[in-house]
């Protein structure tokens, strides 16, 4: 199959690919389409909070290198300028627009929390309160002459408050008992696992500043290529202009003598 030959943008002969090869790369694509659309849409129907791959631009920016906010006045405000006046030609976004999250309503399953912290949000009085009145060991107000479900009401309350203040003297013996040790050794453990905390947090910040220190000796080495070929550029762009300046004037003088020496043949050629 014939092949059509073309020029590289460096110079270098460079060949089309042939249409088996073009089909098969479309291909390829095709079945990557496919397979990012089948991902995309089980992943979209299962969890949300399910991971997404993000493809993320490659950035050129050496933030350990470069200096020219603070070296040179001025440009940060301008930099800061320029991102206001980009800003102020987009529009707004609706807030019902598709890009950004619902709107998140607290307690959408609960109403009756929701209720309570509209209540709590107005400042108005809760209409729950604690009953009081069945924490206090009174006798009928009648008295002597109370019935008899008034004074079993009052017996009942009387058995339900000795039956929780026996409670409270057995747990107050207890706690006099083991509760010394209990604190102890809960004391123990919550030490126990601030150390463990303390030592995860440490060896954290020990990783953190191993990757800056790499990112910042990275960044560095990479500025210091940078310099070297940017003054490498500004030499070779600097003898380009001297060469074309020196091919100017050489292409000059060339005219100049050109012009001498059809004089001179004139001159010959009137003596002749």
């Amino acid at each position: 199959m014939a092949r059509t030959r073309g020029r590289a943008p460096n110079g270098s002969q460079a060949s089309e690919p042939d249409e088996a090869s073009s089909s098969a790369s479309a291909a390829q694509l095709n079945g990557h389409d496919e397979q990012t659309e089948n991902a995309s849409s089980s992943t979209s129907s299962g969890d949300p909070f399910a991971y997404h791959p993000v493809d993320l631009a490659a950035t050129d920016a050496l933030p350990y290198f470069d200096r020219d906010l603070e070296l040179q006045p001025g440009l940060r405000a301008k930099v800061d300028a320029l991102i206001a006046a980009e800003q102020s030609t987009m529009p707004a976004v609706d807030p019902s627009s598709s890009r950004l999250p619902p709107a998140y309503v607290p307690f959408s399953t609960r109403p009756d929390l929701r209720a309570e912290l509209e209540r709590v949000g107005s400042s108005q009085p809760s209409s729950h309160t604690l009953d009081t009145q069945r924490y206090n060991l009174s006798a009928p107000e009648a008295g002597a002459d109370a019935s008899l479900e008034e004074w079993q009401t009052a017996v009942d309350n009387a058995h339900a408050q000795l039956g929780h203040m026996d409670v409270r003297l057995k747990n107050i013996e207890l706690l006099k008992r083991y509760g010394s040790n209990a604190w102890r050794l809960s004391n123990f453990q919550q030490e126990q696992q601030i150390r463990m905390l303390s030592e995860q947090v440490e060896a954290l910040k020990t990783e953190t500043n191993e990757v800056n220190r790499l990112r910042q000796k990275e960044q560095t080495d990479a500025g210091a290529k940078l310099s070297v070929l940017e003054k490498r550029w500004t030499e070779l762009i600097s003898r380009g202009l001297q060469l074309e300046v020196a091919n100017i004037t050489t292409r000059g003088e060339i005219e100049t003598l050109q012009s001498k020496k059809r004089k001179l043949e004139q001159q010959l050629a009137q003596l002749d």
